[in-house]
């Protein structure tokens, strides 16, 4: 392959795999190939699976990115409301006969910094659990796979067509960790 079409073809592949453009016809025409030939080189070497796994690695590192600010922002306020508390409790070792009212604002300081710590540690501030707030994501998801299902399933007449979005939707899905769960996509066979 001469080295000026390797580049051209490098180049179709760049703008197609970044998103900056999507058709054939207009990577063609940027690049002043055929259609046909970026739609050649596109099928050669996968371009669609390989965007796909761009795009996946980047939300996963989008993901990681989130988690990551996350845990350092909880641990920043989870040790500020730990000074607090300890503040608060140097304050109180040197008081006797605390009089209701300041007891009671005491109280609600201290109310507000465990709140705060739990949140800090990514605890519910109402006493759920990690796992109910999970299983309640889940259900959720699986109801809108559900409702998505049952709406393909009135509004696509094409057996076939039906068959391809089912196949792409359990695709896309993430594999279920828990065994005990049942299969990946399991709410999608209907």
């Amino acid at each position: 392959m001469p080295k000026t079409l390797s580049k051209t073809r490098e180049e179709a592949r760049r703008l197609y795999l970044t998103g900056e453009v999507s058709s054939n016809a207009e990577i063609a025409s940027r690049l002043k190939v055929k259609p046909h030939t970026v739609g050649r080189w596109r099928q050669e070497e996968g371009w669609d699976e390989l965007r796909r796994k761009v795009e996946r690695r980047a939300a996963e590192m989008f993901a990681e990115k989130i988690a990551s600010d996350r845990v350092t922002l909880n641990v920043r306020h989870f040790r500020m409301w730990d000074l607090l508390m300890a503040k608060l409790a140097d304050e109180l070792k040197g008081k006797e006969g605390i009089p209701i009212r300041e007891l009671d604002r005491i109280s609600g300081i201290l109310d507000r910094a465990q709140k705060g710590q739990r949140l800090a540690k990514g605890l519910s501030i109402t006493g759920e659990t990690e796992e109910a707030i999970r299983a309640q994501s889940e259900a959720d998801t699986r109801h809108l796979i559900d409702i998505f299902i049952d709406t393909v399933k009135e509004n696509v007449h094409d057996e076939d067509t039906r068959e391809r979005i089912r196949q792409a939707v359990l695709a896309a899905l993430p594999q279920e960790e828990d065994a005990g769960a049942g299969e990946p996509g399991e709410a999608l066979v209907h």
